[in-house]
């Protein structure tokens, strides 16, 4: 071993740094980096450690040094050099185990006091006596029995002697590796091949190199069914090779990754019922519509993706797409989405019930309950929202009112002479109209004009505008509801103002000399 552990926990380079491998990971003060180089560097004396650091801020340089090169680095500044003494190397997954769930004398186990103090004064307790962490911690540091383990910064470098972990704790079934000195999926396959009933693994934000061949990897993870590998920098294609080292993988987590284009060669991730793709810049719904065809996926996360529009092919023989047959859960929270269009695409999947749709752009042109009632019209087997359960009487007073809404312009369509093509515009703007119709009937005059009436007398114009952004004013139809809570996060939608909070004041036009701040937050 070139590494082994001292008593505080943490990790200590052996005496002989010729020892040390390039490509091995490595931690300074909370930074991570790789080792590229092991050598002098003249005219210093000494052995220096050439690190490529993750976060490019902490580096100097791009490993060339008064003009010679000694390593190459992932970006112009993330390279530096250190002394061999003060980086740690990791540990074994023993011995973070050891370190994490060992037994701990006293009555607090080890937990910081100054902490607890905080999660009373947190939970507005402060007699509260916290009791029993003794006794927790006794039952985790039988290692036999444990079954969850998380490791997750413990600065694990491998597996340990061979079959050590498997005498340690073979009941393991769940573990987090996440964020350790690991450095490729062959290190991770001997400690996986050792847990006999692992089922979820979670491998986040380590720098792991995919071998030439990583199905021959598949028989250290027999029982895999669930990963976690967020934040790896990895693009579609090396997470499909990484893939065939798990060939019973159904729940598949990929999130904040490189992944800008999707494809699924035939009989892969069949068996796959869960993806989540949040934070990859992938934009063009056309690469989601490529995974359209795996037969189990039941859940699909493609939360801030950059997504713009959403858009199925249909069958000339119905309105329904095949595509996604099974897919019941939808997370579209944070992307760009600007065309109600784009949300009645959603009713031609099959099997949706549940959607998660925060925003999106094209929420904003209507007040919250608006918006809501909306979604809930242009699709019609959803029945939680936001994750909000939609009951049969708000989906009636959704539709009926979305009936309404439209009426005016149906009945004013049926008059006219080119009606087959208004008709066709119509129903592609609002695909569900005819089958609202069929359910409660053809709008009338009479209740269209009144629902208008209504709609306008709860509304109110008024102009936004900022002195710091001169010429910058937006004219907007409110709910006269609406409250100062919800006034201040659209002003904080339509200048981009971040997190930064607007102060609001209120011109009235009569009185254009009178400025009253709106303060009360609850106040509508």
């Amino acid at each position: 071993m070139m590494v082994g552990s001292s008593l505080n926990g943490k990790a200590m380079p052996t005496e002989n740094p010729l020892c040390l491998k390039i490509g091995q990971r490595v931690e300074y003060m909370g930074y991570f980096g790789t080792l590229m180089f092991v050598g002098e560097v003249p005219p210093t004396k000494g052995i220096w450690l050439g690190i490529d650091w993750d976060d490019p801020s902490r580096g100097k340089h791009n490993g060339t040094h008064e003009g010679k090169f000694y390593f190459h680095t992932r970006h112009m500044t993330s390279g530096s050099f250190v002394r061999f003494g003060k980086v740690n190397f990791g540990h074994d997954c023993a011995a973070a185990i050891h370190n994490r769930y060992g037994e701990v004398k006293g009555e607090t186990a080890g937990v910081d006091k100054s902490n607890l103090e905080i999660l009373k004064k947190n939970m507005k307790a402060p007699l509260f006596e916290l009791v029993g962490f003794d006794k927790v911690n006794r039952k985790q540091s039988q290692f036999d029995k444990l079954t969850v383990v998380c490791l997750k910064e413990e600065l694990v470098n491998g597996s340990g002697a061979p079959g050590e972990l498997k005498n340690l704790c073979p009941r393991i079934a769940e573990l987090d590796l996440s964020r350790n000195l690991l450095n490729s999926w062959e290190v991770v396959a001997e400690i996986a091949q050792q847990l006999t009933d692992l089922w979820w693994l979670n491998t986040s934000e380590n720098r792991l190199t995919i071998p030439e061949k990583p199905v021959h990897l598949k028989d250290s993870f027999p029982k895999i069914k669930h990963i976690v590998a967020g934040r790896m920098e990895y693009t579609w294609s090396e997470i499909l090779s990484c893939c065939s080292m798990w060939p019973g993988i159904q729940t598949l987590q990929v999130p904040f990754n490189h992944i800008t284009q999707i494809g699924v060669p035939p009989h892969m991730l069949e068996n796959l019922k869960v993806l989540d793709l949040e934070g990859n810049c992938i934009e063009d719904w056309e690469e989601i519509n490529k995974i359209g065809k795996l037969p189990s996926l039941e859940s699909l996360n493609v939360c801030n993706t950059g997504l713009i529009e959403i858009n199925f092919p249909v069958e000339e023989s119905g309105n329904k797409t095949e595509l996604f047959s099974s897919l019941k859960q939808l997370y579209l929270t944070t992307n760009k989405i600007q065309k109600w269009e784009s949300v009645s695409e959603l009713d031609k999947l099959k099997q949706l019930e549940e959607l998660r749709f925060h925003e999106n752009p094209v929420l904003y042109r209507e007040n919250h309950e608006t918006s809501r009632q909306l979604v809930i019209a242009r699709i019609g087997r959803l029945q939680k929202l936001n994750g909000i359960v939609i009951t049969p009487v708000e989906r009636k007073g959704a539709e009926y009112d979305y009936l309404k809404k439209h009426g005016q312009e149906w009945i004013d369509m049926n008059k006219k002479e080119n009606v087959k093509i208004l008709m066709e515009n119509f129903v592609l703007a609002h695909p569900r109209y005819p089958a609202l119709i069929e359910k409660y009937g053809a709008p009338e005059e009479g209740e269209v004009k009144c629902f208008s009436s209504l709609l306008k007398s709860q509304l109110i114009s008024v102009e936004i505008f900022s002195p710091k952004m001169e010429g910058k004013v937006y004219k907007k139809k409110l709910p006269l509801n609406m409250s100062v809570q919800k006034l201040i996060g659209l002003v904080q939608r339509l200048y981009n103002t971040g997190s930064e909070v607007p102060y609001l004041t209120y011109i009235s036009s009569k009185y254009p000399d009178i400025e009253a701040p709106l303060e009360n937050a609850r106040k509508k």
